[in-house]
C-alpha cells in the first residue's frame, strides 16, 4: 500500500548543498546592459510621458522617456505649479 521509495513522496526536492541560496537572483552589472530604473520612477516616467501627450507639452514627454531609460532623474526638471 505505501511505497518505501521516498522519491515518490509529494515532499519539495531539498537544493544542492554546494550551489548558492540566491545564485539566480544574483546578477552582475554589466555596461552594456541599461540601467535599471526603481518602480516609483518607472510609475513616474510613465505618468510624466502620458501627461506630456495629453497636454501637448513635448518636452514633458520627453523627460518621461528618459527617465524610463535610466538617463534622467524624476528630479530634473522642476515644473511650475498652475494655481
Amino acid at each position: 500500500m505505501f511505497s518505501e521509495n521516498p522519491a515518490s513522496t509529494n515532499a519539495p526536492a531539498m537544493p544542492e548543498q554546494n550551489q548558492a541560496p540566491h545564485a539566480a537572483a544574483v546578477t552582475e552589472q554589466n555596461s552594456a546592459e541599461p540601467p535599471i530604473v526603481p518602480f516609483k520612477e518607472r510609475v513616474i516616467g510613465v505618468a510624466k510621458k502620458t501627461r506630456g501627450t495629453v497636454l501637448g507639452k513635448p518636452e514633458l514627454k520627453e523627460h518621461g522617456e528618459k527617465i524610463l531609460q535610466g538617463e534622467a532623474s524624476i528630479h530634473d526638471i522642476n515644473e511650475p505649479r498652475s494655481t
